[in-house]
């Protein structure tokens, strides 16, 4: 009998373990501080956005001159307070979706 319940349990545990790993940003989730990044966190397409964005804005630091940096961290700081303005919206998910592809894209 007991054989039987730990197989049982083995799809929770799997959806459990999918749902906790599926969503991995390029922040720490335990550090999240506004309600759009923990919307990120709990989405696994968004995440994936966030990692993509983030994998972007590095590289074109690290090609930026130096002169240039500070620009480009201010534009990004700016961007990133704009996307958490998608909570003011009556879909945050789809906001922020479209905030990191237009991003994305415009990069």
């Amino acid at each position: 009998m007991r054989k039987t319940s730990l197989i049982a349990l083995l799809p929770a545990v799997a959806l459990f373990s999918h749902a906790a790993f599926a969503a991995k940003p390029s922040f720490n989730c335990a550090k999240a501080e506004h309600e759009v990044e923990t919307l990120i966190c709990k989405d696994a397409e968004l995440a994936k956005l966030d990692v993509s964005l983030t994998n972007l804005y590095n590289t074109l630091l690290k090609n930026t001159p130096a002169s240039s940096k500070r620009g480009l961290q201010a534009e990004q700081s700016g961007w990133v307070k704009g996307r958490n303005d998608c909570w003011k919206s009556g879909d945050q998910r789809a906001c922020v979706k479209a905030e990191y592809e237009s991003r994305i894209k415009d990069r």
